[in-house]
C-alpha cells in the first residue's frame, strides 16, 4: 500500500474516532437541569438566619443547627455559605476568620454599608448571645463589633433602609421572660441603643419579621407570646424608627393566617407583599401575601409547595424578583431537618424547587 493510501484510511479512521468520541461525550454529557442536581449544598439544617446582599447579589447563610439534639456542642455549625440565585449554586466561603459554632442568630443586610450583620445566636454553653458581627462577602470577612442586647434568644431583627438602622424586637431570657423592647444599631458608629416606644407588640420570640421598603415600616408578626401561648390576635405591628412608634393593625375581615411560632416572612418589593410561609402548630405548608397600605391577607394557592415547615429561613432579591426559602425542620416527619432551596415568584404565584444534591 503506497503512502498516500495509509495516509488516506488513517485520516478516515481518526475522523471515525473523533466522531464516535463526540457522540459519546454527547450522551454522556447532563443537560443542563440535571447538571443542577449536582451542585454542592449546604447540609440539613434549622435555626439557620439568611439576608440577601443585594450589591453583590448572593443570600448569605451563617451557622444553624444540623442535628435536633440541641444538647450536643456537634450540633451546631459554623460554616458560613453563599447563594447564587442565577446559578442555582452554593459556595462554602470558608473565612479565615468567623464568628464560633451556633444557631439561632440573626442577619441582616445594611446595603448603605455593604455589609451583613449578625446578632445573636446559642450554643450548649451560652443561650441568647449578645455578639454583634458584620460580614463583608466581596473580602469574605467576618468583623466582631460591640455587643448588643444580652439574653434575647429568638429576637428578630431587620434593616431599616430608610433611616439605615437595624432594628431590633422581642427575644426570650432562658429565665423565662419574653422580651418586647425594641432596639436599634447603628453600623456607622457601631452603637446598640434602646428605643423605648410608649406602645409596644406583646412580648415574643421567632416571630417573622421584614421591612416593607415602600411604606417604610419594620413589620413583625406571629411568634410565642409573653405567655407561652401563639399570639391569640394574629396582628400585624409595624414599627416606624423616624416617630419611634408601633402600630398594631388588626386583620381585616375575610381570611387571615392563623397565629403560629417559627414562620418566615419577606417583602417583595416589585409587587409590594409581604409573603409568608411556614411555621407550627399549622400545616406549616401555607403561602399568604399581605399588603400593608389596605391591611389586607391573600391567602395563594401555588399547585406546587415546599414541604410543611418550621425554622426555615427566607429572603427577597430584587434582582431575580423572587422570594428563596432554604432549610427548615420538616414539620410532619419527627426530628427530619431540610436542606432543601426554593423560589417563590408572587406574580406567578408559583414555588420552584431549586434543591441541589450532594
Amino acid at each position: 500500500m503506497n503512502r498516500n493510501k495509509i495516509f488516506t484510511l488513517l485520516t478516515a479512521l481518526s475522523l471515525v474516532a473523533l466522531l464516535v468520541t463526540a457522540f459519546t461525550s454527547a450522551q454522556a454529557a447532563p443537560s443542563e437541569s440535571q447538571s443542577q442536581n449536582h451542585i454542592k449544598s449546604p447540609t440539613a439544617r434549622a435555626y439557620t438566619p439568611m439576608a440577601y446582599d443585594s450589591e453583590s447579589d448572593r443570600f448569605i447563610i451563617f451557622g444553624g443547627q444540623t442535628d435536633t439534639r440541641y444538647w450536643l456542642p456537634s450540633s451546631y455549625d459554623g460554616e458560613t455559605w453563599a447563594y447564587d440565585l442565577a446559578a442555582n449554586e452554593w459556595t462554602n466561603m470558608k473565612p479565615m476568620k468567623a464568628p464560633a459554632r451556633m444557631g439561632a442568630s440573626e442577619l441582616a443586610y445594611n446595603s448603605k454599608y455593604d455589609m451583613i450583620i449578625m446578632y445573636g445566636g446559642c450554643d450548649v454553653s451560652e443561650w441568647g448571645k449578645s455578639e454583634t458581627w458584620a460580614y463583608d462577602f466581596n473580602k469574605n470577612t467576618w468583623k466582631k463589633m460591640s455587643p448588643g442586647p444580652a439574653n434575647h434568644i429568638g429576637a428578630r431583627i431587620a434593616y431599616d433602609a430608610e433611616s439605615d438602622q437595624i432594628i431590633l424586637f422581642g427575644g426570650y431570657d432562658i429565665s423565662g421572660s419574653f422580651f418586647n423592647d425594641t432596639w436599634a444599631y447603628d453600623y456607622g458608629s457601631d452603637t446598640w441603643q434602646e428605643m423605648n416606644p410608649v406602645t409596644s407588640p406583646p412580648g415574643r420570640n421567632y416571630q417573622a419579621m421584614t421591612y416593607d421598603s415602600k411604606a417604610d415600616r419594620v413589620l413583625t408578626w406571629g411568634g410565642l407570646d409573653i405567655n407561652g401561648e401563639y399570639p391569640v390576635d394574629e396582628s400585624m405591628w409595624a414599627y416606624d424608627f423616624n416617630t419611634n412608634t408601633w402600630t398594631e393593625y388588626l386583620p381585616n375581615s375575610g381570611e387571615y393566617p392563623a397565629g403560629r411560632d417559627y414562620p418566615q416572612m419577606a417583602y417583595d418589593a416589585e409587587s409590594d407583599r409581604t409573603i409568608l410561609f411556614g411555621g407550627t402548630p399549622t400545616d406549616g405548608s401555607d403561602t399568604w401575601a399581605y399588603e400593608f397600605e389596605s391591611n389586607i391577607w391573600t391567602k395563594m394557592n401555588p399547585g406546587l409547595v415546599p414541604d410543611p415547615l418550621s425554622k426555615h429561613v427566607m429572603a427577597y432579591s430584587a434582582a431575580a424578583d423572587r422570594v428563596v426559602l432554604f432549610g427548615g425542620l420538616f414539620e410532619n416527619s419527627g426530628n427530619l431537618l431540610s436542606n432543601k432551596t426554593w423560589s417563590y415568584d408572587f406574580n406567578m404565584d408559583s414555588w420552584t424547587n431549586l434543591t441541589a444534591v450532594h
